[in-house]
């Protein structure tokens, strides 16, 4: 009996012991159900992919499901950490017993086919240790993962949201002036994949293909961001952000090298131990590849009650070592996230916020002036879920100043951003509220500092010497985003891609003209409209030699949709969305032509959005019609396209 009690004894100390360790643990989980369906023959559970490797996840027609578990642990009063493990993203309920296995080239139905992607494994997305009130002046060292948002747009923006914790580095955060001064420091892990020439850090075979050169060494490469903030007055709040990311790699001329290009010679070196440029010295050199560095000082005040102005400044400096990066514009056909040189630029942003204008309530005016330098170079800046302008612009997403964006891995009805790299002008927004009508009309003008003759771009017909200027392929027309990513085939005809901002010639100007409205009516539980109508005169002399190649694109966009809830979970919108575009001289040149385009697109659309229990659903259904004629040069083209995507997701 005394044995029986002391393994009870012993027991159930242990319990409380696995009680005080599990009250450290605070778990969280997430299911996310998505089903994508169209009327065509792609299988897949992405509307885009990235074009420009092969991947087996994209298509219309799929039903997918990923899990994600969050873990995050009381280490002690002052030290915290956490991980995310997340399911592997691709894999449909069709794929049933994939097991990862990549054994068949040609597509089959086997469980061994479609490799990773299809495995649903689960995968170590996150991870950090945080340390807080580690000395004094230090509130917290952060160690691991970040999205980045402590920084801006301009110089390390935050990363988008299916990379969020992707980007890895040590961070410092501080007030050692409590709220006269705060500081956030980074030492940040560059992504080898996209902040650098050709979207890499490292050296590639496109640049010594016939070499013994096998080390892209990238381990080595890292941006350094600093945020100071003030708030000297209650009416004034300054910041200052800067980044400098350096991208080096192994010296290519010494001897100690990876397939270096001075290897040594022995019976010279037996003879000259010490001659360590010719020699080794088992010990490698760097050299640098690239170097991005930008810089802005931002601010808000509040001169009065009812006026806010925000402004910001920033420079911007690029330097590419030919030795190291190959011409990408040159090589690519002008795909190509930077300008190929040594540049620098400046920007400016200044918005003014009144409220109450004028004397009239629930009168807000915002006005906005913007002047971004044509060689803006920041390739760690925001690439998506960001907007620096005011205007609602020529896509809806937002303006970005990089030519690094994101617009791929993402869905029909996800928005576009586009690159406002060399815009410079204004805009005007009114907003108005009048019992139960809102209004909000912008008025915005674009001038462009990329505006030039005979710029060198790929494929330049009247430049001299290797082009200079990406330019993204499709740089004629208005960008159409609904059917087609930022690549799709020129015969297909999708218009300017929304990084295109340079062109060998260009005299442009562009006029956006935009009218909300809301009304709430007082019908059972409340019936809602909302309205927008959108005008935009897109105006290109191109070449000023000659008038018979000018663009002249006049683009209308009407929405209206009305929204009711059938009951507390649930709620239903029906609207459409009209377009009319008429663009002369969108796509040609003098020597073949140019033809005019007249494109109709009509989109009635069907959202539902249930949440019972704390599970949310959101169902969308569209239908797309689309009638483009393009003159006497090529044929009229239709669409006919029926798509949705459901989405049901659950967290506790």
């Amino acid at each position: 009996m005394k044995r029986y009690s002391l393994v009870l004894l012993i027991l159930a100390a242990a319990a409380g012991r696995a009680g005080a360790e599990s009250a450290n643990f605070d778990l969280s989980g997430k299911i996310y159900t998505k089903w994508l369906y169209r009327n065509n023959a792609s299988m897949g559970v992405l509307s885009y992919g990235n074009p420009f490797w092969t991947e087996n996840f994209s298509g219309d027609n799929g039903v997918g499901t990923e899990f994600e578990l969050t873990i995050k642990g009381s280490v002690s009063d002052v030290v915290d950490a956490g991980v995310r493990i997340k399911s592997r993203f691709g894999s449909t309920w069709h794929d049933f017993w994939e097991n990862g296995n990549l054994r068949y080239s040609n597509p089959n139905t086997s469980g061994e086919s479609l490799g990773l992607d299809h495995a649903e494994y689960m995968k170590l997305r996150g991870y950090w240790v945080r340390m807080s009130d580690p000395f004094p002046g230090v509130s917290s060292i952060l160690v691991g993962s970040s999205d980045l948002s402590m920084f801006n747009a301009w110089t390390v923006g935050k990363i988008r949201y299916i990379d969020r914790d992707n980007a890895k580095g040590i961070f410092v955060q501080g007030r050692p002036l409590d709220e006269k001064l705060t500081y956030h420091l980074g030492v940040i892990a560059l992504p080898k994949l996209w902040v650098g020439p050709n979207w890499s850090t490292g050296l590639g075979e496109d640049l010594y293909p016939d070499s013994r050169v096998v080390d892209p060494f990238w381990t080595e490469d890292w941006a350094y961001a600093l945020k100071l903030t003030s708030q000297p007055a209650d009416w004034l709040r300054l910041e200052l952000t800067g980044m400098v990311s350096l991208d080096v790699e192994a010296d290519l001329y010494d001897p100690d090298a990876t397939g270096t290009l001075n290897p040594a010679d022995q019976d010279y070196c037996n003879q000259h131990p010490d001659d360590d440029a010719r020699c080794p010295d088992h010990n490698v050199d760097l050299a640098s590849r690239y170097t991005n560095a930008v810089v802005t000082l931002a601010g808000e005040l509040e001169p009065l009650d009812d006026l806010l102005v925000n402004f910001l400044g920033g420079f911007s400096l690029s330097d590419i070592n030919e030795d190291y990066a190959a011409n990408g514009v040159a090589q690519n056909q002008g795909v190509y996230p930077m300008i190929w040189g040594d540049v620098h630029d400046f920007a400016a942003v200044v918005r003014l916020n009144l409220l109450d204008a004028f004397g009239v309530e629930d009168l807000g005016i915002k006005a906005e002036g913007f002047y971004i330098g044509q060689h803006w170079t920041s390739t760690f800046g925001a690439r998506r879920e960001d907007d620096v302008l005011l205007t609602d612009g020529l896509i809806e997403g937002g303006q970005l100043p990089t030519l690094n964006l994101a617009n791929e891995f993402m869905d029909f009805d996800e928005a576009f951003y586009e690159s406002c790299i060399g815009w410079q002008g204004g805009t005007l927004l009114l907003e108005y509220l009048v019992g139960e009508l809102s209004l909000k009309l912008e008025g915005t003008f674009i001038g462009y500092n990329t505006n030039a003759q005979n710029r060198r771009v790929y494929d330049c017909d009247n430049c001299v010497g290797d082009p200079v200027y990406p330019s993204f392929l499709y740089s004629d027309g208005y960008t159409d985003t609904d059917l087609w990513d930022y690549a799709n085939p020129k015969s297909i005809d999708r218009g300017r891609d929304p990084r295109s901002v340079f062109r060998e010639d260009q005299d442009r100007y562009t006029i956006i003209a935009v009218l909300w409205a809301g009304y709430q009516f007082d019908i059972g539980r409340g019936l809602e409209l909302e309205a927008k109508l959108k005008q935009i005169v897109d105006r290109d002399g191109r070449d000023t030699s000659r008038a018979d190649d000018d663009y002249s694109g006049n683009i209308t966009i009407g929405r209206l949709s009305l929204a009711y809830p059938l009951s507390d979970t649930l709620k239903v919108r029906l609207g459409a969305q009209f377009d009319w575009w008429d663009e002369k001289n969108r796509d040609g040149s003098p020597a073949r032509g140019y033809a005019w385009y007249q494109t109709t697109k009509v989109k009635p659309f069907l959202v539902v959005s249930f949440t019972y229990g704390g599970a949310s659903l959101r169902y969308y259904l569209e239908y797309l019609y689309k009638d483009q004629w393009r003159g006497e040069r090529d044929p009229e083209q239709f669409w006919g396209v029926l798509r949705s995507k459901a989405t049901l997701e659950v967290a506790w």
